[in-house]
């Protein structure tokens, strides 16, 4: 019965904490994602000089 009881704890404590762990895993992968594109955007706005597919 000890061993039921323990288990249905650790079942309550994983579901009552995923939302949380879930909410910053996402948070965590949209941070990257805005810094991502924040590097995207300062390499476009740099210009080339010349014709840039000649020095290939």
């Amino acid at each position: 019965m000890k061993k039921a009881r323990s288990i249905n704890k650790k079942h309550h404590k994983i579901t009552r904490d995923y939302e949380k762990q879930k909410s910053k895993h996402v948070e965590k992968l949209a941070d990257k994602m805005l810094e991502n594109d924040k590097k995207a955007q300062q390499l476009k706005s740099k210009t080339m000089k010349g014709d840039f597919l000649k020095n290939f």
